[in-house]
Order: C-alpha cells, then structure tokens, then sequence
C-alpha cells in the first residue's frame, strides 16, 4: 500500500515537472506573459504606496503613514497613527474621540499639526469638561484615504482603541479617478496578493491565466475603462456600515460633509504627475490621463485673484496652479493663432476655449463667452453621450471658464466669493461635478451621506453651508483643504454638537 502512495506521488510530480516543461515551451513561443501583474493598481496607491516619504505600503489597507514620523505636520507613533504614543487600553478616567478621515484632518497644508480641528478640539474638550474626564483625541486620518480603507481599517483596528466618539471626514478622495480598478477591487485583490505572487514563478499558472484573462492590449485614449475609486453608491454602503459598526459598538458617530470651494480651476489637479515615474520607470498615470491632461488647453485664470483668494499657497499648490497653460505670446498674436488651429481643425474644442480663454484675458468677456460655448458645444457633440467620469473631467476647464468669465461679466469686481443664485454658479457647479482629475467630493456623494441625518447615534455636520457662511473661498488653501481659520470653524462645530447632544 505504501509502494503505490509513492508510486502515485512520484508519477504525479514527473507529470507536474513535464507540465511545467511544456508550458515553458508555450510561453516563449506564444505568450508574452510575464512573471507579475502588468495592470498596475491605479497610480494613488503607487504613489502613496512607495514614492511619497510619508507613506509606506500596507498589506491590508494599501498604504499606512510610517512609524515614527517627526516634522512639524506630521508625527507619528509606534501604531503608525498621527500623534503622540496612546495606549490601546483606555484609562477609565479617559474620554476618546476617535477620528477617522484623510488629508484634511491630517492638516495638509497647515504648517503646524496643532492648527488641525483635532487638536482644536481636544483642547476645548479638556478646557470645559477638566471636572468631568481627561479627553484623548486619536486622530487615524490618513492622507489618500477613501471611505473603502477607512471602513476596512475601523473594522480591523479602529474598536482597539475603544472610542467613546468617532469623528469622521471623507468623500473627496472617493471622487477620483487612480485607474482601471476601484478600491473595493484592489483591497479584494490584496487578500489573495501573496498567493498570487507565489504562483505566478509557475510556467502553468501563467500560461493558464493568460488563456483564461488575457492581457488587455492598449486602449489608445479609451477613457470609459478608468473608474472612480469609489462609486457614490459604494460611498454610501461604506458610510452605512462605519455607522452600523458604531451602533454595534455603542459608539456616537459625527460625519463631517467635506465643503469644497467652487472657484479652483477645474480638472488641474493631477497635472503636476504627468511625467512621475513609478520604481519600474514607467510613467504614474494612466496613458488615457496623460493624453488628456497633458492638452495645451488655457484657464481663465490669473496670479491676482488666485493670491485674492487662496492666499500664499504651499509650494505644491502653487506647483499646480502654475501647471495651467499660459501664453507666452501677445494676446493678439494669440488671437490670430488660435484662429488659424480652429480653421485646421474645427471639430476640436480645445482652440476655441483657448480662444476664449485669450479673449478673458484681454477683457472681452461677451467675445470670450461666445468662444467658450463654441468649445462646449464642440465637445458635447463629439462625445455625445458617452460622459463616463473620465470623459466628463475633460470638459470641466471649458465648464469653469465659462463660469468664471460669466462671474466677470456680472461683477465689477471680477472674481470673488461666488453667489450661488447665479449664472455663473451653474457653470462652475458643473464644472465642480465633472471633474474627476482632482480630489473633491461632488454631488451625487453629498446625497448619499444626506440618508445618514436620521440615522440613530448619528449627527451630520454640513460644513458646506458653515464655510459659506463664515468664508467661503477664503476659507481654503487648495482644491480641498482648509485654511487655519478654516479648522477653527470645524473644531467648534464638532465641539458644539459633542456639548448640545451631551456626548
């Protein structure tokens, strides 16, 4: 009976070694798969994953903030959580909030981490509540995060700590495009990650798989295959479970709606990455972004009224703003130029809107508005229908232009705070709502967090409207982060609804 076993065992491994042999013929003569996954896993993850010095990858939530961090912004403990080292046995003389968010929470852009509404409020906690208990604020915001990682990471470590609140910001990172995959697919993906790897050393495994999947071959610019890293509706399953999870736990949860401004240029963001290289030296984003991102297209848009309204910027912002196209020929030469590209190629938008844009410039704003819905006009019948996220973020500059030069039109002033009962506000809400090549929440998001307001154990904080009130587009430093004074308002919203709930 033994005799046999190993008969069998030796017969089934020369039949494996022959296998192996044989699918190493096929391979060199029929496929050129290679050893590992050649879809990349969408440029955010590489990018926070291995090339940004804050970061380091994690085998379950993609990316982490390394341990034991030291600047000004960011210091980071043992747990590889911002802050100073906290125990996860919770002091029973200790109240703890818990916040759960991204690069806003985080401070980015701040110059010192205790400008972050974190540390806003855990000093008002303590400073009105010294009779009651010592409040420990644990801020888990990670830079980059979606609603995906943070609902995996609550579910995995968050109740470690065991908050007594949970304080949670997100939805501008959701609203992006990295590449070809979601977040759900590629934390779905990290699970079998080291069985993978394992077998793709064997000639079967990838012979097999190049049978059953095929590589895809290039798209040549097709951009409805890049996917947002998390759908609305996917945005909303997440911040459904966080709250389900709180409620299991006994544990309040406050959702701050994140408040974006509506004056950033549109579809700007990522440009500054066209040429980032990954450690293969292959470029970062995806071919189809880098196509369209890398358009010599014109904003209307100028040093004045971005210092006007932003402020002196950090030397990354200031980076992105300087990434939109100007001329550096004479506004009449311009005109002739653009001119003579649109007669060689009528059908293409982007020579009107450059038109227009050159048009801003000099003033003519009934011009430049008749050049710019030229530009919408021609893009809309190009494209038709087909307003996949990747596609609709290539027409948010022209839907900004247009905003920005109507808000000219009607204002003396020229570019200010927004008024929302205005024309202008719908060509820059759309434009806000297209655009998926920068990191800011939209609409159909906002909607979804709305269902949470009646929710049990839930308070949500409209930020939007306190920002529009106390601020407006003075209140950020970017695309989505807040100034200082911006934080304060946050950190007093919070505290005022910890104090009017009695939490």
């Amino acid at each position: 009976m033994l005799k046999q076993i190993l008969l069998a065992v030796v017969v089934i491994f020369v039949i494996l070694l022959l296998l192996e042999g044989g699918a190493l013929l096929v391979e060199s003569a029929s496929f050129s798969t290679p050893s590992t996954e050649t879809r990349r896993p969408g440029w955010q993850t590489e990018f926070f994953g291995s090339l940004f010095d804050w970061h380091e990858p994690d085998p379950e939530l993609l990316w982490r903030f390394r341990a034991g961090l030291t600047n000004p912004l960011i210091t980071t403990n043992s747990e590889h959580l911002l802050g100073p080292e906290i125990s996860r046995d919770k002091p029973k003389s200790s109240y703890r909030v818990l916040i759960l968010g991204d690069s806003s929470p985080v401070g980015f852009g701040l110059k010192s981490r205790r400008q972050t509404f974190g540390e806003i409020l855990q000093f008002l906690l303590n400073e009105n509540y010294k009779s009651h208990k010592q409040v420990e604020v644990v801020n888990a915001a990670v830079s980059g995060y979606s609603s995906e990682q943070i609902r995996c990471f609550l579910k995995m470590q968050g109740w470690d700590y065991d908050p007594d609140l949970i304080v949670l910001y997100c939805g501008n990172n959701d609203a992006s495009i990295s590449g070809e995959f979601s977040d759900h697919d590629l934390l779905k993906g990290q699970k079998l990650k080291s069985l993978r790897s394992l077998f793709s050393h064997l000639a079967i495994y990838r012979v097999m798989r190049a049978i059953i999947r095929p590589q895809p071959e290039s798209c040549g610019g097709n951009l409805s295959r890049l996917k947002v890293r998390v759908t609305p509706e996917q945005y909303g399953a997440n911040l459904t479970s966080i709250v389900d999870q709180c409620r299991d736990h006994n544990c309040p949860v406050i959702i701050l709606k994140p408040p974006v401004p509506y004056l950033w240029p549109a579809g700007l963001q990522f440009k500054p990455f066209l040429r980032l290289t990954g450690k293969d030296g292959r470029i970062l984003l995806p071919e189809e972004m880098v196509e369209f991102l890398g358009r010599d297209i014109v904003y209307c848009i100028d040093t004045v009224h971005m210092r006007k309204l932003y402020g002196e910027t950090d030397i990354f912002t200031r980076k992105v703003y300087n990434s939109g196209m100007c001329d550096t020929i004479s506004t009449d030469s311009a005109i002739n130029w653009y001119r003579s590209r649109l007669a060689c190629e009528p059908d293409n938008p982007i020579w009107p809107n450059n038109l227009g844009a050159t048009w801003w410039k000099m003033g003519k704003f009934r011009e430049a508005d008749s050049a710019l819905h030229i530009a919408l006009e021609l893009f809309c019948s190009k494209n038709g229908d087909n307003l996949s996220p990747a596609v609709a973020a290539c027409v948010s500059p022209i839907l900004y232009n247009i905003g920005i030069n109507k808000m000219c039109m009607d204002s003396a002033q020229r570019i200010s705070n927004i008024d929302t009962g205005s024309e202008a506000y719908l060509y820059l809400d759309s434009a806000l709502q297209a655009d998926y090549f920068s990191l800011r929440i939209k609409r159909s998001y906002c909607n979804e967090l709305d269902k949470l307001k009646t929710a049990s154990g839930v308070m949500v904080i409209d930020l939007p409207e306190l920002f529009r009130k106390h601020g407006g587009e003075g209140l950020f430093i970017d695309h989505c982060h807040p100034t200082v004074d911006g934080h304060l308002i946050i950190a007093e919203a919070v505290y005022d609804s910890i104090k009017n709930r009695r939490w």
